[in-house]
């Protein structure tokens, strides 16, 4: 047992304190707090708090809406008001950029905007487990299921759903999981739905129940009328593009778009979202694309949490597009990426976060890079 000070917020929602010079790392915790750890897990270099007992709270310390918190792993900011989780994701963000780009690579006059959701009834797509009868989420350990009737950060359609399967009104296998997408009224899941067309400013979109789609949708069109809509290019490339939903709106603004994306299935619902036109779709992974010798004067990318392969950004950096939108869902490959452009002769023309997961770590990245 022993005595901790939390310093601040690191990446996963940890708060980080010393002993003896050993790091500490205390779930669901504030700066300033002072708690007594009891029982640890460790690891060659530090500690992560099993139990612990806080002996002094913070004065922006709240009282759970959710029933659930903590046992419940969907979520890890529930016991702070919201401003005080924007704050927090806007230092962790600067943080990460400070240690892996240095402050000296970015303009002193470098500003880092913030889009933020409303924190309540925001989620339209959750994944779902079930077991034996029940269903809900995982522990934060991943191990064991949390049974859950309603979750206050999801949108109605979807409490709609856990109640019908509570009631008995949707049958379950035994065990698995699901994802669940509820939108206009109506809730779409893998046991009963294999499409979904949402309309986005004025577009429909359609895409597979069971493949990626953003969780928030106000927060993706706020995304798409403040970054998307104003790009302009005269060919525009798109990478890691998915079912299209960036290219319904990115196709009209130039003479001739492309897309590439690796999953089959997701460029299916794309050829069907973008329709025809000036457009080429191309199935196939991303690093066996870029052999081509096409040149586009704007990209855009959105990859996976991985962020981008070493060849990607080599093929980037040579075809030097006058314009870079990077949408990324992961700050620290962001910022080890970011540091390549940087240094390849890109400068910041702005920086965007987005809270689409409000209540958890997650955060999303837009920034546009502009060639000098």
């Amino acid at each position: 047992m022993f005595f901790v000070e939390i310093e601040k917020i690191v990446q996963g929602g940890f708060g980080i304190g010393r002993v003896q010079g050993k790091v500490i790392f205390v779930p669901y915790t504030l700066p300033g707090e002072r708690v007594q750890v009891e029982t640890t897990k460790a690891r060659k270099d530090y500690e992560i708090a099993q139990t612990f007992h806080i002996l002094q709270p913070s004065p922006y310390r709240i009282t759970s809406l959710c029933p659930y918190f903590p046992q419940c792993g969907g979520c890890q900011f529930h016991h702070i008001g919201y401003d005080t989780e924007l704050g927090i994701k806007r230092e962790m963000f600067q943080e990460t950029l400070r240690r892996i780009t240095g402050l000296s690579s970015i303009r002193s006059d470098f500003s880092i905007g913030f889009i933020h959701s409303y924190p309540l009834a925001c989620r339209n797509r959750v994944r779902l487990h079930f077991s034996e009868g029940q269903i809900g989420f995982l522990t934060a350990k991943g191990n064991s299921l949390v049974p859950i009737d309603r979750c206050i950060v999801c949108v109605e359609e979807i409490n709609r759903f856990l109640q019908d399967v509570w009631d008995h009104r949707i049958p379950l296998r035994s065990s698995g999981e699901a994802t669940v997408f509820g939108y206009g009224g109506n809730y779409f899941w893998e046991g009963g739905s294999r499409e979904v067309t949402v309309e986005l400013l004025g577009k429909q979109v359609s895409f597979p129940i069971d493949s990626f789609f953003q969780s928030n949708l106000s927060v993706l069109e706020r995304l798409i009328q403040t970054h998307i809509l104003p790009l302009q290019g005269s060919r525009i490339l798109e990478l890691y593009a998915g079912v299209g939903t960036f290219g319904v709106f990115l196709k009209n603004n130039c003479t001739h778009y492309t897309m590439v994306e690796e999953y089959p299935t997701s460029v299916q619902f794309a050829r069907k979202n973008l329709g025809k036109g000036r457009v080429k779709v191309v199935q196939g992974k991303v690093e066996q694309w870029i052999h081509q010798r096409d040149m586009y004067d704007t990209v855009v990318i959105d990859p996976p949490r991985a962020g981008l392969s070493l060849p990607v950004r080599e093929f980037l950096l040579r075809m030097s597009p006058k314009t870079i939108l990077y949408i990324s869902c992961n700050p620290v490959t962001f910022a080890r990426d970011l540091k390549s452009f940087l240094t390849g002769g890109y400068e910041i023309k702005f920086c965007t976060l987005y809270d689409f997961y409000p209540r958890t770590t997650h955060l999303e990245v837009v920034c546009q890079l502009e060639k000098q």
